[in-house]
């Protein structure tokens, strides 16, 4: 499809989104421990909180992502602003009058449901211009969320060394307030059609505009689902597990760090090192798809999610597990993309928005598992276990997106058309 003169400012306008987002999520799910910590909770304590906020998160995205498909009422705009400052409210009193530590704990609940479900609709917004006949980079801007991140990660670090961990609540309330002015520069109709075209989840990363699955009849949800996309479901089951080893080390690189001397500077650091990795990846994506199907690359992140368990398992200083970060090129960095990119290719069109938001409900009860499991093993026999278990974690997923990841329908053994 031949881009038109707006593609470019719509593309700077989808990569500004997904920077807010992601920095806002850094913000929330990596500095939550950090702060939590701070206010007396053992780390089996935080890992129950963070696990009831993934899990209320896992449970409301596919439902929020079906009531999207399904209002005309409301815009995609006007569904992510309400859900924004329904967030802006607990941080303020958050920030603004801290209270008790159950009190935080609670309000930081809040705030990460409020994070995890606008995930889906950030990248239904891509999908929606598309459908619109407008195209835009979608690879650049995941990579400026990755950007963003790393800044973030970087900046809050120094941050919270400096001044403490009071900076986090502020960091939030400020990103949410930046989320909906960037939210409100967007035009979109109130209808679910744009030129008398019904809206579909289209492929993120191609640029493109092209659909592919036509069949109108297919189920919507539930169990009928997952007959009809059973080796799917095996690839996020294998996302669960990856995700759980991913949270694992990010919920509690604190500790990991701790371990060897090191302090929430050399967290941020670390952090910082991983999303910068990502970057060049996101943004090469739609030409590496090209080249290797997703299907493939998918297995290619397994094992890279293997490594760097492997390799963090055996780091024995804050610099060796910065070095591990880099293996996040091989795992993260690929995975996020290649498997919105294999969903749309094996998700017939009325159930593609359906599939990202299925990805991104197994992402978050991975980050549910980690969280909770990974705390509780550090209270009962410390670090080391923990990352022993993130090891069989990776393993586990690992194998299962090997047995679930084959090439999509109408797709040769060698990944083709």
């Amino acid at each position: 499809m031949k881009k038109t003169r707006g593609d470019r400012g719509l593309t700077i306008k989808y990569a500004a989104l997904q920077g807010n987002y992601w920095m806002l999520f850094g913000a929330v799910f990596t500095f939550i421990a950090v702060f939590l910590l701070s206010q007396g909770f053992k780390a089996g304590d935080v890992g129950v909180l963070m696990a009831l906020g993934n899990v209320t998160g896992a449970i409301l995205q596919p439902w929020i992502a079906a009531a999207a498909d399904k209002s005309e009422r409301y815009t995609l705009r006007q569904r992510m602003t309400g859900i924004t400052c329904l967030g802006i409210v607990p941080a303020a009193v958050l920030m603004l009058a801290p209270g008790s530590r159950f009190l935080s704990a609670g309000l930081l609940m809040v705030i990460m449901v409020v994070v995890s479900v606008q995930q889906p609709l950030v990248n239904a917004v891509n999908g929606y211009y598309i459908s619109c006949g407008k195209s835009m980079n979608f690879g650049v801007a995941r990579a400026t969320g990755s950007l963003g991140f790393a800044v973030l990660s970087w900046i809050m670090g120094y941050l919270v060394a400096a001044f403490g961990e009071r900076v986090i609540p502020i960091a939030i309330c400020f990103l949410l307030v930046t989320m909906v002015a960037v939210i409100s520069s967007f035009r979109m109709e109130r209808e679910k059609s744009c030129n008398g075209e019904t809206i579909e989840a289209a492929e993120p990363f191609s640029g493109s505009g092209k659909r592919t699955g036509t069949s109108p009849h297919a189920p919507g949800s539930g169990w009928a689902l997952i007959k009809k996309y059973r080796r799917f479901f095996l690839v996020l089951g294998g996302i669960v597990f990856l995700f759980a080893f991913h949270n694992m080390v990010n919920t509690y690189l604190i500790q990991i760090m701790e371990r060897f001397g090191g302090n929430s500077s050399d967290m941020g650091t670390s952090i910082a090192i991983a999303a910068v990795c990502e970057i060049p990846v996101m943004v090469l994506f739609s030409k590496l798809a090209e080249k290797i199907s997703p299907n493939r690359l998918i297995k290619i992140a397994g094992l890279g999610f293997l490594l760097k368990a492997g390799a963090i398992w055996l780091a024995g200083s804050v610099l060796m597990v910065h070095a591990s970060q880099l293996l996040q090129a091989l795992s993260f960095a690929i995975l996020i993309p290649a498997s919105v990119y294999y969903s749309d290719e094996v998700m017939e069109a009325q159930d593609r928005i359906k599939g990202q938001a299925f990805i991104t409900a197994s992402i978050t009860a991975g980050g549910m598992v980690g969280n909770f499991f990974g705390g509780k093993i550090i209270d009962a026999a410390g670090v080391p276990a923990m990352l022993t278990a993130g090891v069989v974690c990776a393993g586990a997923g690992m194998v299962l997106v090997w047995i679930g990841a084959v090439p999509a329908k109408g797709r040769g053994e060698d990944g083709t058309l």
